[in-house]
């Protein structure tokens, strides 16, 4: 039996499509909701996780380390550690509105775009959309 072998051009256009279709994280927060998610996180987190999520006495929160392909997490994961377990000296203190911006704030420092839907904290307590940092 003969095998068919595609043409490369077929080949690398299938590949640059998989690839494209891959890097483009969903718009799951709003622009509004990061910025005020910024400052929540300075007052509420920095302390712990550096004020840019780089990790002091707590883990980072951005990047390959702490949101790697393998890891498998989803936001919904991240969101109910955030908002049941921070911060240290005063877990599930905040606001339903400061979590969700917070966790806002933690989706754009990993590459995850702002888009016309504001997050809710229920849709980010049952958000499926896996986690996987864009930031090396």
């Amino acid at each position: 039996m003969k095998q068919f072998a595609a043409p490369a051009i077929v080949v690398a256009t299938l590949a640059l499509f998989a690839t494209a279709h891959a890097a483009a994280p969903p718009a799951l927060y709003t622009q509004a909701q990061a910025t005020s998610g910024r400052a929540d996180f300075e007052t509420h987190c920095s302390m712990c996780h550096g004020k840019n999520l780089q990790g002091i006495s707590g883990p980072a929160l951005v990047g390959q380390n702490f949101a790697g392909p393998s890891n498998n997490y989803t936001v919904a994961a991240i969101f109910d550690e955030l908002s049941q377990q921070m911060p240290a000296g005063a877990p599930g203190s905040l606001t339903k509105a400061q979590y969700t911006d917070i966790m806002a704030f933690i989706l754009s420092k990993n590459g995850y775009p702002a888009g016309k839907t504001a997050l809710t904290y229920d849709g980010a307590q049952s958000s499926t959309v896996k986690l996987v940092s864009r930031v090396k």
